[in-house]
């Protein structure tokens, strides 16, 4: 069982591999021009409500080029601060940039404070991985008061950051929203502390597998997606700003999405089983219907 979790694992890094080189060659052809879907979230004009996933350019060397494919954004990482120094960041391109950070409990509010300093300069928004391993320990309720007390330190750190000059950085939090289970309680506390937006990842995590990208081509799997961002959205109004990402592979998903009450939404198994021109073809359909 172990040879096959390892064989899985190589596979799925040796194609995400060839992915990301498939979409760093796309984006240097000169092409038709991406459909033009621009919006204003968090303060700040996104080109579409399209972008790409955490884990997918992991440093960035797609980065900003990812317009060139007709995404809005691109969220590099997730990353620690020891990755700092490998961020690699093209400077041509339009699509926004967000860095993914990992909440690690066992680094102090200093390192965690000092990544995000790194990070803030060069991001156009931040997000706290809340749903990565090493985040876990704090997602226990016992935990709850030291979690507090380390997103409170990040907004204050990110608050701090843009108040000197004009250039505003939004901060993000990733939460795990499965069926059933809504990160309500958790976006309640974002909410307090003055967070700027919330993404729900709706999908377990990984491995990824083929029967779990055939599992998000039924209704029912897209309905549940859906129903957790109405109430999400029901809960934070206009005060947080929600991103959703996980099984979105056609338009109709796309589109159910935004009308669920997400303003953004990031794609990453299907850019990789689908290709780089996934978001020209997902935007064109939507634009087709509105």
């Amino acid at each position: 069982m172990a040879e096959i979790t390892a064989l899985r694992t190589l596979h799925n890094r040796l194609r995400q591999r060839l992915a990301l080189d498939l979409a760093q060659a796309a984006s240097r052809i000169p092409a038709f021009a991406a459909p033009g879907q621009p919006v204003r979230v968090m303060e700040l004009e996104f080109p579409s409500p399209l972008g790409i996933a955490a884990g997918f350019d992991r440093y960035g060397h797609l980065g900003r080029r990812a317009s060139a494919l007709g995404f809005g954004f691109n969220e590099i990482g997730s990353l620690g601060p020891a990755d700092m120094a490998r961020l690699r960041l093209p400077a041509r391109g339009s699509a926004r940039l967000g860095i993914n950070l990992s909440l690690d409990a066992r680094h102090s509010t200093e390192e965690l404070g000092a990544m995000f300093r790194s990070a803030w300069k060069q991001a156009d928004y931040l997000v706290v991985n809340l749903i990565g391993p090493t985040s876990e320990p704090l997602m226990q309720r016992t935990e709850r008061p030291r979690l507090r007390r380390l997103l409170a330190a990040l907004r204050r750190e990110t608050h701090t950051s843009n108040l000197p000059g004009t250039r505003r950085v939004p901060l993000v939090a990733k939460l795990r929203s499965l069926p059933q289970q809504p990160p309500l309680e958790l976006a309640e506390l974002l909410l307090e502390l003055g967070f700027d937006g919330l993404l729900a990842a709706h999908d377990p995590g990984p491995p990824a597998t083929r029967q779990r990208y055939r599992d998000w081509q039924h209704d029912m799997q897209q309905a549940q997606a859906c129903r957790q961002l109405e109430q999400l959205h029901r809960l934070c109004g206009h005060d947080l700003a929600l991103m959703s990402v996980g099984g979105i592979q056609t338009a109709a998903h796309l589109r159910a999405r935004l009308e669920a009450g997400a303003e953004l939404v990031q794609v990453h198994t299907a850019l990789m089983h689908q290709g780089p021109w996934i978001a020209r073809g997902l935007l064109a359909r939507v634009s087709e219907r509105s």
